[in-house]
């Protein structure tokens, strides 16, 4: 008899089509026997029905809360999350419970790194200047001359999914990786062929391209402030697909304010980025609106890993990128 799952992800139409397209829909009903309540779901899930019946709860965009009764009063044994954070949507006690549950871990993690290389050679070829002399100015070549990321010195603040991806993009343009990530053990950082250093000053002033991907936490608050970009060469790239809350944005606005430095972002501290920002206008910053990754057309990896992760539990076998309480503890 198959297990009952009920799809609570709701990222709008076109994005669930993108994410579940009919071939995979139907193939996850070959799996479970699937019930897709009608959308928009009810702000108060107690009034599904089928919400107390289900094993396995598909999660992710547009879910609402789960509520706290499920865990004693439902079926459930496994939530699916499609997407990334979830403290929105399913309690810290569904976890202390003992409900497995994964999200999209690094499946995204090439899409990001992807975006981030692009960030930085947006930056080092001066594509928001020369856009703007170009497009708005009328001129030609009245902009500072670009600068490529051949042989560069690339410092990562962190070295988790994203940065490894990102790496292997490096790769070709033969720079020299540095990284700091206190919690990556050494032989990781020689695998990927990334020399670590032992602090964050060290790794600040002596790269060029500066690509941050640690994670947000009470110690990273504000931890890039003016002292550690202050370190930074003049011309220096400052890249983050990380978290927002990392940098201190008036002191970045400062460094870019006085012509040193070359940024380019696509999180903030707050979301969407407030109009008076110091950090719009100028033509030395790059800014993006948290869409790093997936891009639209790589969702159905999403679906892809909804499916095998579904196929796992239902086998008995590992899941792929379960979510642990230390990692819940950490979502935004």
């Amino acid at each position: 008899m198959k297990k009952k799952a009920l799809m609570l992800y709701n990222p709008g139409e076109m994005k669930f089509n993108l994410t579940f397209p009919p071939e995979l829909l139907a193939e996850l009903q070959e799996m479970v026997d699937l019930t897709i309540p009608p959308r928009p779901f009810p702000a108060d899930l107690a009034q599904l029905n089928e919400l107390y019946d289900a094993e396995i709860l598909i999660t992710g965009w547009g879910t609402p809360q789960l509520p706290l009764d499920l865990i004693e009063k439902g079926r459930l044994q496994y939530i699916c999350h499609v997407t990334g954070a979830m403290r929105s949507m399913v309690h810290r006690r569904f976890f202390e419970h003992g409900i497995p549950a994964t999200n999209w871990g690094a499946s995204i993690s090439r899409t990001i790194a992807e975006a981030s290389l692009a960030m930085m050679l947006g930056s080092l070829r001066r594509i928001r200047t020369i856009q703007e002399e170009l497009h708005n100015r009328g001129g030609y070549r009245g902009v500072p001359y670009p600068d490529s990321l051949f042989e560069r010195k690339v410092g990562l603040f962190g070295l988790g999914a994203i940065a490894r991806e990102l790496v292997k993009l490096l790769q070709p343009f033969h720079v020299q990786i540095k990284g700091y990530d206190p919690y990556v053990p050494d032989d990781i950082f020689a695998q990927l062929g990334v020399e670590r250093v032992a602090d964050l000053k060290t790794l600040f002033s002596t790269s060029d391209i500066i690509s941050v991907h640690a994670a947000k936490t009470a110690e990273t608050y504000h931890i890039v402030n003016k002292e550690l970009l202050q370190l930074m060469p003049e011309n220096g790239v400052l890249v983050n697909t990380s978290r927002g809350s990392l940098i201190n944005e008036d002191d970045l606005a400062a460094e870019v304010k006085a012509g040193r430095l070359w940024v380019a972002l696509d999180v903030y501290e707050r979301e969407p980025l407030p109009q008076d920002s110091p950090l719009r206008g100028s033509e030395r910053i790059l800014l993006f609106p948290h869409q790093a990754g997936p891009t639209l057309d790589r969702y159905i990896d999403m679906g892809r890993l909804t499916l095998e992760n579904i196929r796992r539990f239902l086998n008995n076998e590992p899941l792929l990128y379960p979510v642990t309480i230390k990692q819940y503890d950490i979502m935004t």
